[in-house]
């Protein structure tokens, strides 16, 4: 990728890393903030895996999800995956008879 400050070439270590270094970043915004906008960025989302372009400008900020939904999903757990709905309790009784067993 081109630093769009020096136009070197470098790896970006972040999706959304624009600039080669942090005194580019800011010489390129004291330069241009008035008419910034947010590059186009490519990505694959987390979730599906579907390759997504950003629309260059300020609206479209996503950088790992390709949709709400995928999102949702990817950031669900199901309840088996939870140590603590695996001992979940059903009853008093049952609760009582547990702790009889380990506090013997």
């Amino acid at each position: 990728m081109k630093c769009l400050e020096c136009a070197e070439e470098f790896t970006p270590r972040a999706v959304n890393q624009i600039y080669c270094s942090r005194r580019c970043g800011g010489t390129y915004w004291r330069k241009n903030h008035e008419k910034m906008k947010y590059p186009s960025i490519i990505f694959s989302c987390a979730q599906c895996g579907r390759t997504v372009v950003t629309e260059e400008g300020g609206k479209d900020k996503r950088t790992r999800f390709c949709a709400a939904q995928c999102e949702k999903k990817y950031w669900r757990h199901p309840r088996w995956d939870k140590a603590s709905s695996n001992t979940n309790y059903h009853s008093v009784a049952e609760y009582a008879g547990w702790e009889r067993r380990t506090n013997a």
